[in-house]
């Protein structure tokens, strides 16, 4: 008799620990929900509810191996438990583990996880990022945007991240503007905002932006070279001096201040201050230095080094718009129209509605005396 009273007795010593943890974790007091969650746990070990807890009090402390391994024990213990796998796959999210998010947020999804508009965003952020943003946006489509208006900014924020993935610049603008109205917080989207807006020839529209942001954000390093970007975009633009006091507040040491400041002294028409300044950039491996070395290159007539440069830049970063149309522009110069054509072509892929890229392709194929598609790209180019 005493056999069976005991195994008893440990369960509903459990269960109560358990309410008892549930209620503090309710309330916010994580540490005593832990304790009470383990204490729980310790008298009866499959305590699911109890894993449950643990896990994502894990998580929300970063401490992934701990909360994978209570999750794990949920989905063992309970197989057709959707919130396991929920968890599980937020884990794998939040540690950029992007395949395996997106595998348990599916088996979530197969087992009816009951927040499904929450699961369907974060499943189509994971599959984004992990390299098929077609399936991104086919998941999105198949829910109406959230109304809670912070999970409807993530909804509209992941769609213009998974058009910009496939080149479609207007339509990422579009969305990612309206996750920005519903959630101006996330300097993510301020920053992917910017980013478009320069690749797409918005230049004055991208500074404004970065005004914006880079008081909003002045301890975001990313925030603070795209507002350096942006500025030197702008030639009428006084504020390329505070872009780069700000980049070095925010990121002192990093191979970007010297980005920043070969384009204040381009700005400034100091050539070789500027040269100088990229080439410290690409000694240390800055991302876009040699771009800009051949841009100063050909700016001097040195054609041979601003090659030597966008054929380095090439190889770090083929799919480049910016690098594409400058070395289109480089080969139509020296009157090489084939090389020309391939990297134009690719520039209009890879920005479809910047109208400098445009321009170009209509200059090219005037040259190749292909009439019409000439004026088809120079009537696009001066589409606003």
């Amino acid at each position: 008799m005493m056999q069976l009273v005991l195994p008893l007795l440990f369960f509903f010593q459990a269960d109560a620990l358990l309410e008892k943890a549930d209620e503090a974790f309710r309330a916010g007091e994580f540490d005593k929900a832990g304790t009470l969650a383990r204490q729980a746990i310790a008298g009866e070990p499959s305590a699911i509810h109890g894993h449950m807890i643990l896990g994502v009090i894990a998580a929300q402390k970063n401490q992934w191996e701990v909360s994978n391994r209570h999750f794990l024990i949920v989905v063992r213990l309970d197989p057709s438990n959707p919130s396991g796998y929920f968890y599980l796959g937020q884990a794998k999210l939040y540690q950029q583990q992007w395949a395996q998010a997106a595998g348990y947020f599916t088996k979530a999804l197969e087992r009816q996880y009951p927040d499904r508009e929450r699961l369907m965003v974060e499943l189509a952020m994971a599959q984004n990022e992990a390299g098929d943003p077609p399936q991104a946006l086919r998941t999105l489509a198949k829910i109406e945007p959230p109304a809670d208006s912070h999970r409807a900014a993530q909804y509209f924020g992941v769609t213009a991240f998974a058009e910009g993935k496939l080149n479609r610049l207007g339509e990422a603008t579009g969305h990612i503007r309206r996750a920005i109205q519903m959630d101006d917080s996330n300097v993510h989207y301020w920053d992917f905002l910017i980013d478009v807006l320069i690749k797409t020839d918005q230049a004055p529209q991208a500074l404004a932006e970065a005004i914006l942001a880079q008081r909003k954000f002045p301890d975001h390093a990313d925030t603070q070279f795209l507002f350096a970007l942006a500025s030197h975009h702008v030639v009428e633009s006084p504020l390329s001096k505070l872009a780069l006091r700000n980049l070095r507040e925010a990121e002192p040491d990093s191979a970007r201040v010297q980005l920043a400041e070969g384009l204040l002294y381009r700005k400034q028409g100091k050539t070789e201050e500027a040269t100088a300044a990229f080439q410290r950039a690409a000694q240390r491996g800055a991302s876009d230095a040699h771009l800009l070395l051949g841009i100063v290159y050909k700016e001097n007539g040195d054609y041979a080094a601003a090659e030597r440069e966008y054929r380095e830049a090439e190889r770090r970063n083929p799919s480049s718009a910016q690098l594409m149309l400058e070395l289109g522009k480089l080969y139509l110069a020296q009157g090489d129209l084939e090389q020309a054509r391939q990297r134009l072509e690719k520039a209009a892929v890879y920005s479809p509605d910047a109208p400098t890229v445009h321009y170009q392709l209509g200059l090219l194929y005037r040259r190749l005396n292909q009439t019409e598609k000439a004026q088809e790209h120079l009537k696009k180019a001066k589409q606003p």
